[in-house]
């Protein structure tokens, strides 16, 4: 009787106290943050996801604590929460309980002589040793899945344990409840191949589900690239809808895409949905480095270049102004003529600069002759290396313009004259017909290219109004519309592609 009085009498000072303090960790492949939140109802929101700590009890106090039995342990009051995921994705998550601030002067209990329980959902786990050693090192309390709309709810119990001998008189412990959740989502790219067509699927014969998404291109091997298969949007109306930019912009597809390095990725082309206005390709006349008045078309020292990309912040005239989202003045018109120019609004923000990516961009030219070429001819011609003495025929870098062959092939062609025939018909005879009629890429402005003519020093390849392609001077005023490659990193994390519903990027 004396030896259990000096046992009960060198533990009847200790407090243990448990604070229910909810630090969640949210990792959904765009972003990492920590939060602590104590009392009932606290909510946590990313996007759709909605993770809610609803703490039903006022924690577990315990004062003047001896040591119990597991029975006498298992029937304390516990404390009680809810983990809620009111989103509409299914989350995993791990619940850890780690060691909350103790005082400086204070004793922190060892694990050992400590038991709990967690009740979950009605299943208790039993008894358990609060260890951080053996099969639970890392206090692991609980984890699994929480479909959207679900709901754990639990009640924890935590107490002293009757077997193990021991002088923890004045120690104490004070604890908090870590949950972690993560939403991986697979890569962007997999989610939109996933539902990609086969290249030999009639478009008239698709379902409308089909006529939605991508099809396969195959590809013969050019004088800069081997062969390649890629997949892209066709079509008048593909769920190809994006938000970027706090914008809306269009995903052109999937190309495996030479970062400037040699190393190649699959990655997501898009196009904004939308003008930036009309400018100039390049106006320099013979003053300022062109062979006449009517521009030069270098894309490499392009004037247009130098305004849509980074690295050019030194030039007096529209250098990066639409990468840094500045106003100023911009090149326009024929002879070096400049205009005033405001993307303060419509240029690059920091969130959509990060997830663009280095890309090898090429600049072989089209051969206007005798204007013969067909969607394939325009590819063939795009990778190639002929072109205009003193030419490139790549470039390295963010921000170009789409390519001739990107518009020849998101036709679906009609009933009348149907894709196949449409992709065997010279781009120059595309006049308002059923090839530009059902192309979600023709959108009724005279808009540049990124291509040269390989014969003239001056004219690029333009996409008109109508639906046709020509060569005209690059000193003339056309429609810009941006068009850059993603990382490769980048991922979906809600909507479908629709007008209604775009996708949404992260990194």
């Amino acid at each position: 009787m004396e030896e259990t009085n000096n046992k009960k009498k060198k533990v009847i000072t200790i407090v243990i106290s448990i604070i229910i303090i909810l630090i969640l960790a949210l990792a959904i492949s765009y972003a990492y943050f920590s939060t602590q939140l104590s009392g009932s109802d606290q909510i946590v929101k990313v996007g759709k996801l909605e993770l809610v700590l609803d703490e039903t009890s006022e924690g577990i106090t315990l004062d003047n604590a001896v040591g119990i039995s597991d029975s006498k342990g298992l029937s304390t009051d516990g404390s009680t929460f809810e983990l809620r995921n009111n989103g509409n994705k299914a989350v995993d998550y791990t619940i850890y309980l780690d060691d909350n601030t103790i005082g400086e002067t204070d004793t922190r209990i060892d694990d050992k002589y400590l038991k709990y329980n967690l009740n979950k959902n009605g299943a208790d786990t039993g008894a358990t040793f609060h260890t951080r050693i053996g099969a639970n090192p890392n206090r692991v309390l609980d984890s699994g899945t929480i479909e959207g709309g679900g709901t754990n709810k639990y009640s924890l119990n935590l107490w002293i344990t009757d077997e193990v001998d021991g002088n923890y008189s004045g120690q104490v412990f004070s604890g908090k409840l870590r949950i972690e959740v993560s939403q991986e989502r697979p890569l962007a790219v997999d989610t939109i191949l996933a539902k990609a067509n086969p290249e030999d699927l009639d478009y008239n014969s698709a379902t409308s589900e089909q006529q939605k998404e991508m099809w396969t291109f195959t590809h013969p091997a050019t004088e800069q690239t081997e062969a390649l298969t890629d997949y892209r949007y066709i079509g008048a109306a593909p769920n190809n809808y994006v938000t970027f930019n706090n914008e809306t912009w269009r995903i052109i597809g999937v190309f495996t895409v030479d970062d400037g390095r040699g190393n190649l990725e699959q990655r997501l082309k898009i196009i904004r949905n939308s003008s930036l206005e009309i400018y100039s390709w390049d106006n320099k006349d013979t003053s300022t480095g062109a062979a006449d008045d009517w521009g030069k078309n270098n894309w490499t020292d392009a004037r247009l270049n130098y305004l849509l990309n980074e690295g050019h912040e030194n030039e007096s005239v529209g250098g990066s102004l639409y990468w840094n989202s500045k106003s100023g003045t911009c090149y326009k018109s024929q002879n070096n003529a400049t205009t005033n120019c405001d993307f303060t609004s419509t240029g690059l923000k920091e969130e959509a600069k990060s997830m663009i990516g280095d890309a090898l961009w090429y600049l072989g030219g089209a051969s206007n002759s005798n204007y013969v070429l067909t969607a394939d001819n325009f590819y063939l011609s795009e990778r190639g290396t002929t072109v205009r003495s003193g030419r490139d025929t790549s470039w390295v870098g963010k921000v170009g313009l789409i390519y001739p062959s990107d518009y020849g092939y998101a036709t679906s062609g009609g009933t009348t004259t149907d894709r196949n025939m449409c992709l065997s018909k010279e781009l120059l005879s595309w006049v308002s017909n059923d090839c530009t009629d059902n192309n979600w890429l023709r959108n009724n402005n005279n808009q540049y290219t990124i291509t040269p003519s390989s014969q003239s020093s001056n004219q690029t390849v333009v996409i008109f109004a109508n639906g046709q392609v020509l060569f005209f001077n690059a000193s003339y005023n056309r429609h810009v519309f941006p068009t850059v490659f993603l990382k490769s990193t980048i991922k979906i994390i809600d909507g479908d592609g629709s007008i209604s519903n775009p996708y949404k990027l992260a990194l």
